[in-house]
């Protein structure tokens, strides 16, 4: 037996709770359960319970063993004082409050159907890439409807959480913050982490000074890359690191390592270089980027926000000093889903969280539902089982669903582990 496995019993009330008595054999009439706390302190705030003629209103712990009151130190925590009645799976001690009052408790043991732990052990038992893999066709599409939406919800609300936490760090400036997240998202994958520290050494009150001269823009991010520290050839770079030794010692800034740069089995069209060019653009030619992508409304006027053309000298190059065949290099479609996706889509919530505005949130939701579906392993995964992302809304709730339920076996979180659980053998 597990709390987590009770805890679904008794929010889902899937208990035979006819002539339920505490313990001490007072009657118990459960109005509400009580909303399930996933931090710390009680399991269920704001239960309603009928104990003996006597309405109840507060809080609820669930154990398996009644002992694990003790083992957990409850009965030294005030916080625990307002529990009313404490569930247990076996009764094995009777648990007290600070003052020594008893908690009525009730045992659960016997009160509900043997089937419903069997069907929990064994979808948790399984070793497939997802425990209910060969199980999904047995799932309405109405099924699979809901928990997109919810946990594409759940993902945003995660994101959104971040980057409020960033935000406190930096004084709450909405646009340093987009900054900070957009210039890591430009990274993608691989070089995610550089950009972002990139970024963090390059502030945007520096960036803002020097973004009249492309040339003087274009030196600080790659001097500041770490990119301009070695003898060139071509006058592109050459006048880059000459302008960058004068705007380094004017802002007294120190570059991250070379070394930090992924190139290594990556299309060029990807390099970091590359990447750096389609950035430094789109901010010489865009203020207050936050504030414009928050007043956007349609999915072309988002896309058309980084329809710029990076430096010429790119376009045949993708190495400083290093020709190739001409090409145009400007940022792809994939490439500004994938931005609007990871940093856009998750701004728009944050500011409806943080100023407490529905209609931000809701065109958040809206947004990620009109973009295409992402096309990475854990969503191909998903499809060879059966499920198919039909926009970018479906694959971050499949991606959420995978990372924080499947791999970590909560089936009792999902709709579909909850309705296979509940299916009579």
């Amino acid at each position: 037996m597990t709390e987590s496995f009770l805890h679904y019993i008794w929010k889902s009330r899937l208990f035979n709770f006819n002539q339920l008595k505490t313990i001490d054999g007072q009657d118990v009439e459960i109005l509400n359960p009580g909303t399930h706390n996933t931090n710390a302190g009680p399991d269920f705030f704001n239960a309603q319970l009928r104990i003996d003629n006597t309405l109840w209103a507060g809080n609820v712990e669930i154990h398996v063993n009644a002992s694990e009151w003790i083992k957990h130190d409850h009965h030294k925590d005030a916080s625990y004082d307002s529990c009313i009645l404490h569930v247990v799976y076996e009764n094995d001690t009777v648990t007290r409050r600070m003052d020594g009052s008893i908690i009525p408790a009730i045992e659960l043991r016997g009160r509900f159907p043997d089937y419903l732990w069997d069907n929990f052990i064994a979808l948790i038992s399984e070793n497939e890439w997802v425990s209910c893999g060969h199980r999904i066709k047995e799932i309405e599409k109405d099924v699979w409807t809901d928990l997109f939406q919810t946990m594409a919800v759940e993902r945003l609300q995660l994101k959104a959480q971040h980057i409020l936490i960033s935000l406190q760090g930096l004084k709450n400036d909405w646009e340093e913050c987009f900054y900070q997240y957009l210039a890591k998202n430009f990274g993608f994958q691989l070089n995610g982490m550089p950009f972002e520290m990139l970024a963090r050494s390059l502030p945007l009150k520096i960036v803002r000074k020097e973004q009249g001269s492309k040339l003087n823009l274009d030196a600080l991010f790659y001097g500041q890359a770490g990119m301009l520290d070695k003898e060139f050839l071509d006058d592109y770079p050459l006048a880059l690191k000459k302008n960058y030794q004068f705007l380094q010692s004017k802002y007294s800034l120190k570059p991250i390592h070379l070394s930090t740069w992924k190139f290594l089995r990556m299309r060029p069209v990807n390099f970091p270089t590359i990447r750096l060019a389609q950035l430094i653009v789109l901010l010489q030619n865009t203020n207050n980027l936050f504030s414009i992508a928050r007043d956007l409304e349609k999915l072309k006027d988002f896309h058309r926000l980084f329809d710029f053309p990076i430096n010429e000298y790119w376009s045949e190059h993708y190495l400083f000093d290093n020709s190739s065949v001409r090409k145009e290099k400007s940022i792809g479609k994939n490439s500004i889903d994938n931005l609007i996706i990871n940093t856009i889509v998750p701004f728009l919530y944050a500011w409806g969280t943080f100023t407490g505005s529905e209609p931000f949130k809701l065109k958040a939701m809206t947004l990620l539902f009109e973009l295409s579906s992402e096309n990475n392993r854990i969503i191909e995964k998903w499809e060879q089982s059966g499920v198919k992302a039909e926009n970018a809304g479906h694959s971050q709730a499949l991606i959420h669903l995978k990372q924080y339920h499947c791999s970590e076996k909560k089936c009792l979180t999902c709709s579909i582990g909850m309705k296979l659980i509940n299916t009579l053998p």
